[in-house]
C-alpha cells in the first residue's frame, strides 16, 4: 500500500499511478522539469546546507542538495540534477558528489549556482550582475558627472591597471618559485586566477584582451606549479584552460609557449606521443615566433626523442635549438628569454643521460653548473640531481652519492618534486654497476623527501 502514497508530502496517489509523488510536489521538486525549481531560505539555511557549503567544495553541496530532506524520504536522482545543470552527464555528477572531479574554475561554479539558484549570500564567490542591472561605462567612453566635467571612463574601470599590476605580482611569484619552490604559491596562484576570472565576467574591449593574456600566463603558471608538485593532471587540465585563454586573446606566441609547456607536463606523465604531438603544434606558428620560443619547442621535442631513444632525432633537433637559442632575445617580454645556449646544455644534458650517453651530459652540467645564478635555486637542485644521475650511468658511485646529496639539501628546501623523481632514480642506475652500497645511502636521501 506504500506505493498509492505520495513520497514528499504523504498524500494518497491514485491507484493506477506509476509515479511516486503527486502532482503538485512534483511541480514543487522540479521532477520531471527541465529546470530546477525555487526553492524557499529555509531550504538552504539548514544546518547540513550549511555546512555543505561551508567546505567551499560544489561537490558537496550539490550532494546535500540532493539528499535534503524536503525531496522526501529518497534523495533527488542524479539523472534529474545533471538535467538541470544541463552541462555534465549522471556519471560526471557522481564524480563531482564524490570528489573525484573538482568544479573549480569560476564559469562553471556560477553555472551551478545559477542553474540550482543558489542564494548569492551563501556562496564563497561572487555572482555577475544578472541582465538588466545598471552597466558600468565602457573604458572607450566618458562619464558625465551631473552638472560637472566630462571624466574619462578609463580613470573608473580599471582592468588595463590591474592587468600589469598581476603582471608585475607574477614576476615576484616566479621569483619565489625559482628560489624556494612551489610550497608557498600552490594555493595563492589558483586563487589569484580565480579573482582574474571574475574580472573577465566584466571585462569589456582592450580591458578584456589584456586580462585574457595574464589569465593564460597565471593558468600557465599554475601548471608549472602543479607540475613541480606532482599533481600532474590537475597541471595539464590548468594549462588547457591556459590555452583557451590565450587563444581567445589570438596571442599565437603565448598559445606557443603554452603549448610548448603542456609537451613537457606530458612527458613528465610518460605520455611521449601526445607529447610530441604537442610539441609540434607548438611549432605550426614559426614564423610568428621569436627564435627562442621556436627553440624551447624543439627543446621539447628533442626531450621526447630521448625518451623514445632516437639518437638521431634527438641530436637533430637540438642542434637547430642551440642556432636559435644563440640569437639574443627580441625583446624583454620575449616568453623564451630564458632559453639560453647555457640554458640548452642543461636540457641536452638530460637527453644524453635518457640516451646513455652519461659522459657527454656530465660535461654540459658541469659547464653550466660553473656559472649558475644564485636565484635560480630549485633548478639548481635539479641540475645536481641530473648530474648525480649521469655519475651514475657512469659507474662513479661516489660522484654520484656526493652530488646528490647537495641536490637533497635543495629538494628539502624546495619540496621540489620533480628533484625527487630524478633521484628516484639514481638507485637503480648505481645496482646496475654493484654499488648496492651506495645505492642504499641514495635511497635513504630520497626517503627523507618524502617526509
Amino acid at each position: 500500500m506504500s506505493g498509492r502514497y505520495c513520497m514528499r508530502c504523504g498524500g494518497r496517489l491514485a491507484r493506477d499511478t506509476r509515479v511516486s509523488m503527486c502532482a503538485p510536489c512534483r511541480q514543487v521538486s522540479g521532477v520531471g522539469t527541465d529546470h530546477a525549481p525555487d526553492l524557499g531560505l529555509d531550504f538552504w539555511t539548514t544546518d547540513q546546507m550549511k555546512d555543505a557549503f561551508a567546505t567551499r567544495e560544489m561537490g558537496a553541496v550539490v550532494r546535500a542538495y540532493r539528499y535534503h530532506p524536503a525531496h522526501g524520504h529518497k534523495a533527488l536522482p542524479q539523472e534529474t540534477v545533471s538535467r538541470w545543470l544541463g552541462t555534465v552527464t549522471q556519471s560526471q555528477l557522481s564524480r563531482i558528489e564524490s570528489g573525484r572531479n573538482k568544479v573549480d574554475t569560476l564559469a562553471k561554479l556560477i553555472h551551478y549556482a545559477r542553474a540550482l539558484k543558489m542564494p548569492a549570500n551563501l556562496l564563497w564567490f561572487s555572482l555577475p550582475d544578472e541582465p538588466g542591472s545598471i552597466p558600468l561605462p565602457r573604458s572607450d567612453e566618458v562619464l558625465a558627472l551631473p552638472d560637472g566635467p566630462l571624466v574619462p571612463a578609463a580613470s573608473i574601470n580599471t582592468g588595463s591597471a590591474i592587468a600589469d599590476t598581476l603582471l608585475k605580482t607574477l614576476d615576484h611569484y616566479a621569483s619565489t618559485d625559482n628560489l624556494a619552490g612551489p610550497r608557498s604559491l600552490v594555493q595563492v596562484v589558483p586563487q589569484q586566477l580565480r579573482f582574474i576570472e571574475e574580472l573577465l565576467q566584466k571585462a569589456r574591449g582592450r580591458d578584456r584582451a589584456q586580462l585574457l593574456r595574464v589569465a593564460a600566463r597565471y593558468a600557465e603558471f599554475a601548471g608549472w606549479i602543479y607540475q613541480d608538485t606532482g599533481t600532474l593532471n590537475a597541471a595539464m587540465q590548468v594549462s588547457g584552460e591556459a590555452l583557451d585563454f590565450a587563444q581567445e586573446a589570438e596571442d599565437d606566441e603565448l598559445a606557443s609557449y603554452i603549448l610548448m609547456r603542456r609537451s613537457n607536463i606530458a612527458a613528465d606523465a610518460k605520455r611521449h606521443d601526445l607529447a610530441l604531438k604537442l610539441a609540434n603544434a607548438a611549432l605550426t606558428q614559426s614564423t610568428k615566433l621569436t627564435a627562442r620560443l621556436r627553440a624551447l619547442a624543439l627543446r621539447q621535442q628533442a626531450h621526447v626523442y630521448a625518451q623514445k631513444g632516437d639518437v638521431a632525432g634527438c641530436a637533430r633537433v637540438l642542434d637547430v635549438a642551440f642556432k636559435l637559442a644563440e640569437r639574443s632575445s627580441d625583446s624583454e617580454m620575449d616568453l623564451g628569454h630564458y632559453c639560453t645556449p647555457e640554458y640548452l646544455e642543461m636540457e641536452a644534458a638530460q637527453c644524453w643521460v635518457e640516451l646513455g650517453r652519461p659522459h657527454e651530459a656530465i660535461d654540459s652540467l658541469r659547464q653550466g653548473l660553473s656559472g649558475w645564478q644564485a636565484e635560480f635555486r630549485r633548478d639548481l637542485g635539479l641540475c645536481l640531481a641530473r648530474l648525480a644521475m649521469a655519475h651514475a650511468v657512469e659507474a662513479q658511485a661516489d660522484h654520484a652519492v656526493q652530488v646528490a646529496r647537495s641536490a637533497t639539501t635543495i629538494g628539502l628546501e624546495t619540496r621540489s618534486h620533480r628533484i625527487a623523481v630524478q633521484l628516484g632514480r639514481i638507485p637503480a642506475a648505481l645496482e646496475s654497476s654493484g654499488a648496492d652500497e651506495e645505492a642504499m645511502r641514495v635511497r635513504r636521501l630520497v626517503k627523507s623527501l618524502g617526509s
